[in-house]
């Protein structure tokens, strides 16, 4: 990898020549983003805690900006460089100096009122000098309140934006004829770190309005990362007196985080429900289950319907609307009970077709189109999770289903009872919706910053739809996009999983439960995926496929990449062997 003090060299000198053939020529995937997007941000990365900080750079969204930069974010204060405070390099491409700064996000920006609060006024721009007071008054009573022992400056800087000028807090600046050696640029970085790691114990632990509740979400919020978070979450759920299959509860999350919609499949009495009642519990959330009847046919009986006066009848899922319209900032979960017990597509559909609605707003949040009587949409805060046995007395899912949810198995469990549970029930977090909002919906849009990574995850999953698309199992852009965004996020939440074991949950709960039928182009299927997931069975001796799947699996010197779905292969090989027809529902 090359050095900082070079790659920061180029991108301050090419970048203005950069941009301008970029908007001559239109182009504007020119390899040079990459330098920003990918490569600064990869050696950053690595000198700071994945699990607390998240770096990103960016040359635009769509079109190149004019003032390109590079942020580090602790991901409890914030993960956008829209809100918030987060430490952001900004380069003047005209002077071609680069500022390293303590900044503030331009859009969520405040405003000190009478009663000595702030309040939001709006973005900052060179024509709202309200708001540009504002991001400046609210530097300065954060200037006052940090302990500043080095070298770092305040006052006015000149990137070349007027909301990130005014938002400065702390600045030092870099000469494009005078970058110093990589130590000394590191042990800068390292000092706004330590600046930021003091806002955040100042501002956020420390703030006195912490411990009161939030007149909308109704409860305070504490701060923590995601680590810490699930962490917290398993010993609340241990203290409970239940436990889960190791990385469960990081999976469930993350399954959460790509979108909130989310099925629990498997064996009755495995805990389905029980999950997420103590997940719901564990963050502070609230929880309403509801319990889905075989005679449901259409949306009316589950979000209700108007009379022949006219009068709207509430369904059973209002309730969790109006929590989620009336507590904005705190996270509402919805689970329906034995949810295939009527066909899902028909009860369901209103929801199906409008989650694929959902697009970002400036401040962050996501908002769809109406729903039923509800003008506002899906609110952000809801998440819906429907637990499912599969069985002869319950109804099989659609395509259209499983493209939307992550599905996840519970058939197997471990019968051997845990008696070294915590005696006392830790406190249950009170999380933000933020905790589990998706930074991720458009893929084109969303994962600049990450692209040679997406590319990465898309080339491997390129290899596995060829193989579908000869059992006609295929997947497309829908299916694409949610692999991607589960994988980032984990990528981003400091890898909660390995990256092998964060695709295999994937192709477990995106790509598998599609499989199913009695056809040779089947059973040739089953063959070419478990070559992917694990090595040539043809390497083993055996009578029959299945067989020889075995001795692969059993074999210590063989390194299965994605061992939970090489497994799963290999079951329904055997059901297509001893049936003549195999699903992946057991």
């Amino acid at each position: 990898m090359s050095s900082l003090k070079s790659m920061l060299h180029k991108f301050m000198d090419e970048y203005a020549s950069e941009l301008s053939a970029a908007r001559a020529t239109e182009d504007f995937k020119r390899p040079f983003g990459r330098l920003v997007r990918q490569d600064i941000v990869t050696y950053l990365q690595e000198k700071l805690d994945s699990s607390v900080y998240y770096v990103k750079g960016s040359v635009g969204a769509g079109r190149w900006t004019d003032v390109p930069w590079v942020a580090v974010f602790d991901k409890r204060i914030t993960k956008s460089a829209q809100k918030g405070i987060y430490i952001v390099y900004l380069l003047n491409k005209d002077s071609k100096t680069l500022f390293l700064t303590l900044n503030q996000g331009a859009t969520d920006v405040s405003q000190q009122g009478k009663d000595g609060k702030l309040s939001f006024t709006g973005i900052a721009s060179a024509d709202n000098s309200k708001t540009t007071s504002a991001l400046e008054e609210r530097a300065k009573q954060i200037r006052d309140s940090l302990a500043n022992s080095g070298t770092a400056m305040s006052g006015t800087i000149n990137s070349g934006s007027k909301a990130y000028d005014a938002g400065c807090i702390y600045y030092k600046e870099y000469h494009l004829d005078s970058i110093p050696e990589d130590e000394v640029l590191i042990s800068d970085l390292l000092q706004f770190v330590e600046l930021y790691r003091e806002y955040y114990e100042v501002f956020v632990c420390n703030n006195p309005d912490s411990s009161k509740e939030d007149k909308k979400g109704g409860e305070k919020e504490v701060p923590v990362s995601t680590k810490e978070a699930i962490k917290q979450v398993k010993e609340y759920i241990e203290s409970r007196g239940f436990s889960y299959k190791d990385k469960l509860i990081e999976n469930f999350f993350l399954s959460l985080k790509s979108k909130p919609f989310v099925i629990l499949a498997g064996t009755s009495g495995t805990g389905k429900t029980r999950l997420v009642k103590l997940f719901a519990e564990a963050i502070g959330a609230e929880y309403k289950l509801v319990s889905v009847r075989p005679d449901w046919s259409d949306g009316s009986d589950l979000f209700g319907h108007f009379d022949l006066n006219g009068k709207f009848i509430d369904g059973p899922v209002c309730e969790c609307f109006k929590a989620a319209y009336e507590k904005p900032n705190k996270p509402v979960f919805l689970c329906l009970d034995e949810m295939n017990l009527a066909r899902v597509e028909y009860y369901l559909s209103d929801f199906l077709s409008v989650i694929e609605s959902r697009e970002k707003l400036a401040d962050g949040k996501v908002t769809t189109t109406p729903i039923a009587q509800y003008e506002k949409g899906i609110p952000d805060n809801l998440y819906i999770v429907g637990t499912v046995n599969m069985d002869e007395t319950t109804f099989p899912f659609s395509k259209k289903v499983l493209d939307r949810a992550n599905t996840i198995e519970f058939s197997y469990v471990d019968l051997i009872p845990e008696f070294d549970a915590p005696v006392s029930t830790p406190e249950k977090l009170q999380l933000p919706n933020s905790f589990l909002r998706t930074e991720y919906l458009v893929l084109s849009r969303d994962c600049v910053a990450e692209q040679e990574y997406v590319r990465e995850i898309c080339t491997e999953l390129q290899t596995i739809n060829e193989i579908l698309v000869k059992a006609n199992a295929h997947v497309g852009y829908r299916v694409r996009d949610e692999i991607v965004f589960y994988m980032l996020n984990n990528k981003v939440e400091g890898e909660l999983l390995t990256h092998n074991e964060a695709f295999d949950n994937e192709i477990m709960q995106k790509i598998l439960p599609r499989a199913q039928g009695s056809s040779a182009s089947i059973r040739d299927m089953l063959c070419e995926l478990f070559k992917v997931c694990a090595t040539d069975q043809n390497q083993k001796t055996g009578d029959t496929e299945s067989e020889k799947m075995r001795k692969v699996l059993s074999d210590a010197s063989v390194n299965c990449r994605y061992r939970k779905s090489a497994e799963k292969l290999e079951l329904m090989m055997r059901r297509f062997e001893e049936d003549g027809f195999t699903s992946y529902w057991l």
